[in-house]
């Protein structure tokens, strides 16, 4: 049983062009359901939950990577499986899937091929990909995200080459585990590595990145962001650490992007949570995914 949230403004929304032609394919597909939209902010987690409440052992975000997060903060159930349509401006999570647009997402949605992971926790939000601050956080609240079109991601290249030049690092106190770190950060990210690499195990990684040194390092950085890299500052990760809690206090207080999405703000704590969630994936993503029937 399929029950997809919709959420009309993602995509700035061109996602409501879409809803015949994606109920058609669904139907085509033997997984056509129910659907309900989003009218604003938290809707979706409580529609998931709602859901789960209804029957459903299926939720599929038609949206983008904030609805995405959503969603999951709503599945209380491990049995319960996660798809995406990705039509959202930011659709990260789709990509590291395997999922590139909305007709091959249906596909993939009737194989159902399953990846299981563990979530991370930033104090009571659930997350998936990773949590970021320092220049990418900035970054994402001050400059629209660049779209396919050439001159957008010029533009956005060069927005955030000023950004850069003028960003000032952050003093930032770090608790890993039993460990208590002092340094000066450009970029911070935290994440699960099975998330990055299905092969390994759960296991919360924290890179920590100074400034990119130089036009030419810069440069590249830079270009790796509007090229989509999400792991563009590893390249720069003066430090890779591994542990099961973390909290961050920088100085100033800094806002924080979670799976794409600016919430919250330092101090911030986190863990590597027993709570799981299942995706629904392209199998030359997941390494090992489990195929159901």
């Amino acid at each position: 049983m399929y029950y997809y949230i919709l959420n009309p403004a993602a995509g700035k929304g061109n996602v409501n062009s879409l809803q015949d032609k994606l109920r058609d394919k669904l139907k085509e597909l033997g997984i056509s359901g129910e659907f309900a939209k989003t009218t604003g902010p938290g809707d979706a987690t409580k529609m998931a939950t709602a859901a789960i409440e209804k029957g459903y052992n299926t939720v599929v975000v038609v949206g983008g990577d904030g609805t995405v997060n959503e969603v999951i903060n709503g599945i209380t159930q491990e049995q319960v499986a996660v798809g995406i349509i990705p039509v959202g401006t930011n659709n990260n999570l789709a990509k590291h899937f395997g999922i590139t647009g909305w007709q091959q997402a249906c596909t993939v949605l009737a194989a159902r091929r399953i990846s299981t992971y563990n979530l991370m926790a930033a104090g009571q939000n659930y997350f998936l990909s990773n949590l970021t601050l320092g220049f990418e956080t900035d970054v994402e609240k001050s400059i629209d995200t660049p779209d396919q079109r050439l001159s957008s991601r010029v533009k956005h290249l060069g927005q955030s080459w000023g950004k850069a030049k003028d960003f000032q690092t952050l003093k930032c106190h770090l608790i890993l585990d039993n460990l208590e770190i002092d340094c000066d950060i450009f970029s911070l990210s935290v994440g699960n590595q099975k998330f990055q690499n299905p092969l390994l195990e759960n296991h919360m990684v924290v890179n920590i990145a100074e400034r990119p040194v130089g036009r030419r390092q810069l440069g590249s950085y830079l270009v790796s962001r509007v090229r989509g890299n999400q792991a563009a500052h590893e390249d720069y990760a003066t430090s890779r650490l591994y542990g099961t809690k973390l909290t961050i206090e920088t100085e100033p207080s800094t806002g924080i992007m979670i799976d794409g999405k600016v919430t919250g703000r330092t101090p911030i704590a986190l863990r590597l949570t027993e709570r799981k969630i299942r995706f629904i994936t392209e199998k030359v993503i997941s390494g090992l995914p489990e195929l159901e029937h």
